[in-house]
């Protein structure tokens, strides 16, 4: 059989934060993340959803862990199952579960019947969203597997999420920031703006003072970077828009608004609402937002 025949998959995780339609519409799959509380685990999605964590994190501690070897097992098995026989994995950036991608990487080694492409998104979120979404469109066009793994190689430099919190109480509980830290951030309303590196290191690009500052800076620096783009290329440029949010989807609306306006000429907009994993650490009203270039030339 022919490489450009062969069907190809898309693997990611609870931690992506896509639309349910997306995996109906596109040959995508989802791999619950774990989460704990107690002498009980849950499976992302399944088991417990984002909702439950609000409502109960105030008053009880949750703990995230990797997914079952069972459930990757079971991922792999249905995706089979449905025909498939090459798949790309797109979980998690390592530097928050690196043990996420070596399962999936063991699993990978173990499977006779599948072809398996692990990658370290370098990112969370709707940016890890973004890449598993545009990947599966890129597979759904039936390009072989080889052109489909050079795209996503260039995608994941390509894909830039920033995202802001509106408490750092969660992220201090878990053991992430000092408690110092977190009560001088409230104090001072200060907003870290969060983002990630090449390597998928966290880190802070901006500060700003209280949390209707976070929009307004989301927009310009999206925006500053879409037009840099336009420059360099002599305005041939092709990209998507992402936006997340945790809870705050009236928020979200106006952002939409304010960066559709601000950076016209996008593709499409992947939207997604944050998981149970993710809000484990980071709580409730997140705002979210980013861009993912399309550089690369399409076969044909």
């Amino acid at each position: 059989m022919a490489e450009a025949t062969q069907p190809i998959a898309v693997l990611t995780d609870s931690d992506c934060d896509l639309p349910q339609e997306c995996f109906k519409k596109y040959p995508l799959f989802r791999l619950p993340l774990g989460i704990a509380c107690g002498d009980k685990c849950y499976r992302d999605g399944i088991d417990i959803t984002v909702e439950d964590i609000y409502a109960r994190q105030k008053t009880e501690d949750f703990k995230t862990s990797l997914p079952s070897e069972a459930d990757i097992t079971a991922a792999l098995d249905a995706i089979r199952a449905e025909g498939y026989r090459q798949v790309i994995a797109l979980p998690i950036a390592a530097v928050l579960s690196e043990g996420t991608a070596n399962l999936l990487r063991l699993e990978a080694a173990e499977r006779r019947d599948l072809d398996i492409a692990v990658y370290d998104t370098c990112s969370s979120s709707v940016g890890v969203g973004a890449l598993a979404l545009q990947a599966a469109q890129y597979a759904a066009r039936g390009l072989p597997f080889h052109v489909v793994k050079k795209l996503v190689e260039q995608l994941i430099p390509d894909t830039t999420v920033f995202f802001s919190l509106s408490t750092l109480e969660y992220l201090q509980r878990g053991g992430r920031i000092g408690r110092a830290t977190a009560i001088a951030g409230t104090l001072l309303q200060i907003k870290p703006i969060l983002s990630f590196d090449k390597s998928g290191v966290i880190y802070t690009p901006a500060k700003v003072r209280g949390h209707k500052a976070v929009a307004p800076w989301l927009v310009q620096q999206i925006a500053g970077m879409v037009a840099a783009e336009k420059e360099r290329t002599g305005g041939r440029v092709r990209f998507n828009l992402m936006l997340c949010d945790g809870g705050i989807p009236e928020e979200a609306d106006a952002l939409q608004a304010a960066l559709t306006a601000a950076a016209p000429g996008y593709e499409q907009i992947i939207r997604g609402q944050l998981d149970a994993t993710l809000a484990v650490h980071l709580g409730p009203a997140l705002l979210g937002a980013g861009v993912q270039f399309l550089r690369s030339e399409l076969p044909g």
